[in-house]
């Protein structure tokens, strides 16, 4: 009744991973996965392929460095999609989304219980973490967004709604950007928290430029139906207040990653080489020695 999509980086999933789908799906359930080990993909065409295969009607799309802690996840998906206006739900996810150019995790308006591993000197330690001032007992909440590391959307969804590989390419932005399609259908986006995840990749962004560009791109598709709040009481005052912070905080981002990139610019400019050789003659020397030995 499931069909699991990965984009891996590799031609498989690990097998710990294999095996705990298989051990807490509890219901008949297809793995697709989309060997991404040539980087072939960006994710919003990894994705698009795996709908494309899916032959049942419940869509999961999740990383392939999560493990579950819930039996029988697969059955709780399927009953929250018996919510006719469901549309999408995931773990973690934000009830806001501001009008200027923002990632949804600066909202601090946000949902969602999972288990995240931390790098703590040499040691690896699981934390529960538990971001569920708006869900108190409630199984489900709105919200606008949900995060990308897991979510489920019903298959027949996707005669209105595809992952943009036309506007994005890259791996940042699809989770945003699926959610707003889904609230454009009239379908309700829900942060569940029945089912416990355990997000086991310690190393987060590792490309805060791509992440910079994907937003930028979401803000112009967008920008006419944001601002967006859903689940969760906000005055105007409110909302603007958190509006004027992350447009200051994003034009700080931008001119610091521009500064970055005129630097990097400069650092391979023939002017610069000279320079260095002119100043540092011998060091210049055994760089270049190392580069042809």
């Amino acid at each position: 009744m499931i069909s699991i999509i990965i984009c891996s980086r590799n031609a498989y999933i690990p097998k710990k991973l294999h095996d705990c789908i298989k051990e807490t799906i509890g219901v008949e359930h297809e793995l697709i996965i989309i060997d991404n080990s040539k980087n072939s993909h960006s994710i919003f065409s990894a994705y698009n392929e795996g709908v494309r295969r899916a032959k049942y009607p419940y869509l999961c799309f999740m990383h392939d460095d999560i493990l579950y802690h819930t039996l029988g996840w697969g059955k709780k998906v399927i009953d929250h999609f018996q919510q006719a206006k469901t549309g999408i739900i995931g773990v973690l996810g934000s009830h806001f989304l501001p009008k200027t150019v923002s990632y949804w995790t600066y909202t601090n308006v946000y949902s969602g219980i999972y288990i995240q591993d931390k790098k703590i000197g040499k040691e690896i330690q699981r934390e529960l973490v538990q971001h569920n001032e708006y869900l108190q007992n409630d199984c489900s909440i709105n919200a606008v967004v949900i995060d990308g590391l897991w979510f489920c959307i019903p298959k027949h969804l996707f005669e209105h709604i595809r992952f943009d590989d036309k506007l994005f390419n890259g791996f940042h932005g699809y989770d945003m950007d699926i959610s707003m399609q889904v609230r454009e259908n009239n379908y309700e986006v829900r942060i569940v928290s029945n089912i416990l995840i355990e997000h086991c990749n310690i190393n987060g962004i590792n490309s805060y430029d791509q992440l910079l560009n994907s937003m930028i791109l979401f803000n112009q598709k967008w920008k006419e139906k944001l601002p967006q709040i859903a689940g969760v009481s906000m005055t105007e005052k409110e909302w603007q207040i958190r509006e004027s912070y992350l447009k200051s905080y994003f034009e700080l981002i931008i001119e610091y990653n521009k500064s970055l990139m005129e630097i990097s610019h400069l650092s391979h400019s023939k002017a610069y080489k000279i320079g260095k050789i002119i100043l540092h003659p011998l060091s210049y020397l055994r760089h270049t020695h190392r580069k042809l030995t």
